[in-house]
């Protein structure tokens, strides 16, 4: 029988996912997308558990700074990437979750290649549930805001909507500024709550996870993102009786969805003219 004991780290961890997918869904709004939301959602964490582990910070204000650490590296690749297209863009940011993950090996500071342990527990339901909350908010009032409409049209037509007064570089850097501090205060979080942070956690193959809930989910509608990752979050723990053969089941699942719903889970209904 499955217990709600049982169920408190899926829904803390779930929780976690979709304060990281917010953040990348605003990012990818003008059709930037980031390869290195693990990189940037472990930079949170690393600056959460170093003030809190060794400079005895209180948990809130570490997270503020992890969010404004975030949110300073995210203006700063998309000012680096902003003449950068489609192919060369993802590149371009897989590059810099991989060079993170390099440097953090590095770091003797932050535990190198062991990983940064003692990070104090603080994470609880409460807190993740109503940062999500938060964040789903502000993924909302982003997408429904000038700024939103905006990066949509940088994202369907870039010249079109140069033509009509919409900056790139505003666009570009603003997204990337409020959807990197999302991402970094969902990886501070998490790291409060695992209790540990590797440098391998930092590199491609998290981020993929990522990739896939957004694009399953579809970029049309912030509601596809969050479901998708929920629903993906909970499905490796509901095939747990299937032992090995789980992570075959939960690749099909994607792939059907791929196959079946190309645009994603959840489209844009059209208005009629």
């Amino acid at each position: 029988m499955l217990t709600f004991g049982f169920w408190e780290p899926v829904i803390i961890l779930a929780a976690i996912n979709v304060i990281l997918i917010c953040g990348l869904y605003i990012i990818a709004l003008s059709g930037a997308y980031s390869m290195a939301t693990a990189a940037f959602a472990g930079v949170g964490g690393y600056i959460s558990a170093v003030l809190t582990a060794n400079l005895d910070w209180p948990f809130v204000p570490a997270l503020a700074a992890a969010g404004l650490g975030g949110a300073v590296l995210g203006c700063i690749v998309a000012i680096v990437t902003l003449r950068m297209k489609d192919f060369v863009l993802k590149i371009t940011t897989l590059a810099v979750g991989e060079a993170l993950s390099i440097a953090a090996f590095n770091i003797k500071y932050i535990g190198g290649a062991n990983g940064f342990s003692g990070i104090p527990l603080y994470t609880t339901m409460t807190a993740v549930l109503l940062v999500a909350a938060a964040s789903i908010f502000i993924a909302w009032r982003v997408d429904k805001s000038g700024l939103g409409l905006g990066a949509r049209a940088i994202r369907d037509d870039l010249v079109a909507a140069a033509s009509t007064g919409v900056s790139l570089r505003a666009v570009r850097v603003v997204t990337f500024g409020i959807g990197s501090a999302l991402i970094s205060i969902g990886g501070a979080l998490s790291a409060h709550y695992v209790l540990i942070i590797s440098p391998s956690q930092l590199g491609f193959l998290y981020s993929l996870n990522y990739i896939v809930f957004l694009l399953a989910g579809g970029v049309q509608t912030l509601w596809g993102p969050v479901l998708t990752t929920i629903l993906l979050s909970g499905i490796p723990e509901l095939l747990r009786f299937a032992n090995e053969y789980r992570l075959i089941a939960y690749g099909l699942i994607i792939v059907a969805v791929v196959m079946w719903r190309p645009n994603g889970l959840i489209t844009r209904s059209r208005k009629p003219v």
